[in-house]
């Protein structure tokens, strides 16, 4: 369930609420994924924080996060077909939710999930989530100190492409 791998990735702790703090609401957002034929394959769930409720330097400061773009994505499937390279292609699980926040977010306490012990309490955001204004650039800034702790290196003409050199046999 989300709520729960939102506990287990440890996204907030439950702190007492403030009077002079920015509180960010939030809402679940429902999707049915099919099948090509149309059939349910899942239903799914997830926490948005409503970042329209966020105020430019106090709880978010940097929103850019790049884009890779196209040319490097058409060289990069150039150089793979010409030298007979096997493409992968990876998705990250709730990738957003790996973003870890530099800045203080303080969040309403989930729908439905109100601590019984603590039902005043807010939450004190960890980890980014979806509808964040900084959530893109929390999860790039993560995913670039994971490529660069694997010996990747960033291109000075793209910002979203790294290359990971080797020796050749």
């Amino acid at each position: 369930m989300e709520f729960t791998a939102l506990l287990q990735n440890n996204t907030w702790d439950l702190v007492p609420g403030k009077s002079n703090i920015n509180l960010v609401g939030n809402k679940w957002v429902y999707r049915i994924k099919t099948h090509a034929n149309g059939t349910v394959e899942r239903y799914k769930v997830r926490l948005v924080a409503k970042g329209y409720h966020q105020q430019h330097g106090v709880d978010f400061l940097e929103t850019f996060s790049p884009v890779i773009k196209q040319g490097t994505i058409q060289l990069v499937l150039s150089i793979a077909l010409s030298q007979r390279w096997c493409i992968r292609q990876l998705d990250i699980q709730n990738a957003f939710l790996h973003g870890l926040l530099d800045e203080e977010v303080y969040m309403c306490q989930p729908q439905g999930y109100i601590h019984p012990n603590f039902p005043t309490h807010i939450c004190r955001l960890k980890k980014s989530l979806y509808g964040l204004r900084q959530a893109p650039r929390s999860w790039f800034s993560r995913l670039t100190d994971q490529l660069l702790q694997y010996r990747f290196v960033g291109s000075k003409s793209d910002p979203s492409l790294y290359i990971l050199q080797t020796a050749s046999f």
